[in-house]
């Protein structure tokens, strides 16, 4: 059975996109996270694709079933930038491999010279089981090989956080936390085409959970690790954990942990 392995490669999987930046890509407060989460999310899909030799980023197991790159982890980086209505902006997007089940991606928001934004992102590769289930996501292995080059040490550095808040968080009561918001995602505005909660979402909830406690600064950092999914008609829970956000499923399982620091414009 062949699945995915990573080979040396001593030139990164990279692209490079240049476009307007207008409505769709701003906010109010400048850059808009929302556009730069899920413009990168399918730049790191497309990215992962072409390593495979792939046109698409449709992913299949060997035996047939389809695949997703799900994110286990994003940071996210924007600096103040004044006014950026109809300037352009030049995304670079590069791959790595993290390790041999994870796949990273940088990517750079320049505009006029400036970097504006930065993101990281790392991804694994799983499926549903037979029951559909968002609460029962595997892992899984795709057909093919990809030949990335090691990410650096910051990258790999974002993947142990992140595996070891996964842990931590596991193993969590939230009996007794301060729970700041719930919500119901709307599936035709907060899922994916596969059906998962799409990972932008997170971050959107945190920032109303945030705005829910009165007018919230501008977000200049941003971390999210992913733990877990839910199922279209799932309520979210957004529990107070000293300067983080932990979000959970109706019973408490955790799904998902948000670090945010802010600043005045």
């Amino acid at each position: 059975m062949a699945v995915v392995a990573f080979a040396a490669r001593h030139a990164p999987v990279e692209t490079v996109a240049r476009l307007p930046l207008g409505m769709a890509q701003l906010s109010p407060q400048g850059l808009s996270e929302q556009w730069v989460l899920r413009f990168c999310g399918d730049q790191h899909w497309t990215l992962i694709a072409k390593a495979l030799g792939q046109r698409d980023a449709v992913f299949r197991a060997p035996d047939g079933r389809p695949v997703y790159a799900a994110f286990c982890t994003t940071s996210l980086q924007m600096q103040p930038s004044g006014a950026l209505l109809g300037r352009n902006v030049r995304v670079s997007s590069a791959v790595f491999a993290v390790t041999e089940t994870r796949t990273g991606s940088r990517h750079k928001l320049v505009v006029d010279g400036v970097v504006i934004a930065e993101l990281s992102m790392i991804s694994t590769f799983v499926s549903h089981d037979t029951s559909g289930c968002n609460n029962r996501i595997h892992r899984n292995s795709v057909l093919g090989q990809m030949h990335l080059p090691p990410a650096d040490p910051s990258l790999t550095a974002l993947d142990d956080r992140a595996r070891d808040t996964a842990r931590r968080l596991r193993r969590i009561d939230l009996a007794g936390a301060r729970e700041i918001h719930a919500e119901c995602p709307v599936p035709s505005l907060d899922f994916n085409a596969v059906g998962l909660l799409y990972f932008p979402t997170f971050s959107r909830i945190a920032e109303t959970a945030a705005h829910a406690a009165g007018p919230s600064e501008p977000v200049r950092q941003r971390e999210v690790v992913f733990l877990g999914n839910i199922n279209p008609g799932d309520t979210v829970r957004v529990f107070d954990h000293g300067p983080m956000q932990i979000m959970a499923r109706q019973d408490v399982t955790p799904i998902a942990l948000i670090r945010t620091k802010q600043a005045a414009v």
